[in-house]
């Protein structure tokens, strides 16, 4: 099939996107000539005027994979990416029956910022989603501190979900703001360490009580 190298760039540019779009809406008007041509190939097709999308004919065009094949690849890519869980189940100080509590507690694991306490031996923890963000205190009776946070300018703690939706903290941290200079690197290190852990434990509360044991177990070690 005879095309202009022109055509050939928007096919490459729709076969390359995640969802086959050809070019921006602010473009159509600009590129109709050649869009109106591809069109008329049967190489794109219009969800509407200002969203032109790749056939399946337009990826055969160029050799790029079907729709199909470059989405399994795509699922198959993010599978293999995925993020080991942090600690090792055989390394975890928590136990299957630990995970199961908390999910039927409805507790999830949240990761904030340890903040100043002026107060003298404090019974509890005061916390906040940046250093000088509205404070929350975290005690016995409403939360559950883990230890891998111990030493640590911050604090991995599991709460009730409905108390984290009204204190405001997140299940999924992101990550500390390259510009504050109130962190060094040795802090951002270990925020990304307990961010994993914090996504682990998060993880494994969901998915507490799924697993089929596959051999006999010790007494108690799913009870």
């Amino acid at each position: 099939m005879d095309m202009s190298s022109e055509i050939t760039d928007l096919l490459r540019a729709g076969a390359n996107h995640v969802n086959g779009v050809i070019c921006l809406p602010g473009q159509v008007r600009k590129l109709w000539p050649l869009l109106s041509e591809a069109k008329r190939l049967k190489l794109i097709t219009f969800l509407d005027v200002e969203h032109p999308i790749i056939t399946d004919m337009g990826r055969r065009a160029i050799g790029a994979p079907t729709e199909i094949d470059a989405g399994y690849a795509r699922f198959v890519a993010a599978c293999i990416s995925r993020k080991r869980l942090t600690p090792t189940p055989d390394k975890d100080p928590r136990t299957d029956f630990d995970y199961r509590s908390y999910k039927a507690c409805g507790y999830v694991c949240c990761l904030v910022v340890r903040q100043a306490d002026g107060r003298y031996n404090p019974p509890t923890i005061r916390v906040g989603n940046t250093l000088t963000s509205d404070p929350q205190f975290l005690g016995p009776k409403n939360s559950q501190v883990l230890p891998e946070c111990d030493g640590t300018p911050f604090v991995l703690a599991l709460m009730p979900k409905w108390l984290i939706d009204r204190t405001g903290f997140s299940t999924y941290p992101v990550a500390l703001d390259d510009e504050d200079a109130a962190w060094s690197a040795e802090d951002r290190s270990t925020w990304a360490r307990l961010r994993d852990v914090c996504f682990s434990v998060n993880s494994r509360i969901r998915n507490a009580g799924r697993r089929t044991p596959t051999a006999r177990l010790q007494y108690g070690q799913y009870a």
